[in-house]
């Protein structure tokens, strides 16, 4: 928790220093995470900050409300990473996460990622040691993709798939895949989001460790709004 308040603290003070710091404000009507609800399908604050550094770097600190059993609490995802041009308009990138639940600590662990990056897609592959602090080491691939329809509107696509190694008590499949699709508009420093989420993979709802609510929908529509600064 400590290390979480210390990494937004110094990006929100680099604010007042540098042009470089951006950072939104977003309610959603359910938080989704890799097709998972961690709000318990329940609407969600959520508070994010990033800095883009000198030499391609850049660092970044996102605060949610998550609601594990039916109990209200913080999720803290920090990130540091850095990109370099790969060749023209595709570039390369490789970074570090670290997320955690507040009074909740069984739920903490740190990400590692690879990444490529272009003006219209990207492309990651993460890996975590001990996913959600359940064990075993898992992989997850993911591909975003966005389609600029006017000045305002987009069209946003995104497919994950999660692998997870070993055996545990909470899957029955190793495997589980997630696809979203949303539409995205822009007024000038509003964005607003309507999008559909899809996950399967297992018998159960929520296998893998995430943190369980008393709902686990496979399937939701959902709506964000976010204010950036």
């Amino acid at each position: 928790m400590l290390r979480q308040a210390i990494a937004l603290s110094t990006l929100l003070f680099m604010t007042t220093a540098s042009a470089q710091v951006s950072g939104s404000v977003a309610l959603v009507s359910d938080y989704r995470f890799r097709g998972i609800s961690l709000s318990d399908e329940q609407p969600a604050a959520q508070l994010g900050v990033a800095y883009d550094g000198r030499g391609d770097w850049y660092a970044g600190a996102l605060v949610s409300v998550v609601r594990p059993s039916q109990q209200v609490r913080a999720q803290w995802l920090t990130y540091l990473g850095m990109t370099r041009p790969l060749r023209a308009k595709l570039n390369w990138e490789a970074g570090l996460e670290y997320a955690s639940i507040a009074g909740d600590s069984g739920y903490a662990y740190p990400e590692a990622y690879l990444g490529l990056a272009s003006e219209h897609y990207n492309l990651r592959v993460y890996y975590a040691r001990n996913y959600f602090g359940q064990g075993p080491p898992a992989l997850y691939a993911a591909l975003d993709r966005h389609w600029r329809l006017s000045e305002r509107l987009r069209l946003l696509g995104h497919v994950g798939l999660l692998r997870r190694n070993g055996s545990g008590d909470f899957e029955s499949n190793h495997y589980r895949a997630d696809a979203r699709i949303g539409l995205a508009a822009a007024w000038r420093d509003y964005h607003l989001q309507l999008f559909w989420t899809i996950v399967r993979g297992s018998d159960e709802p929520y296998p893998f460790g995430y943190p369980r609510g008393d709902r686990a929908g496979r399937e939701a529509w959902g709506i964000s709004c976010s204010r950036s600064w």
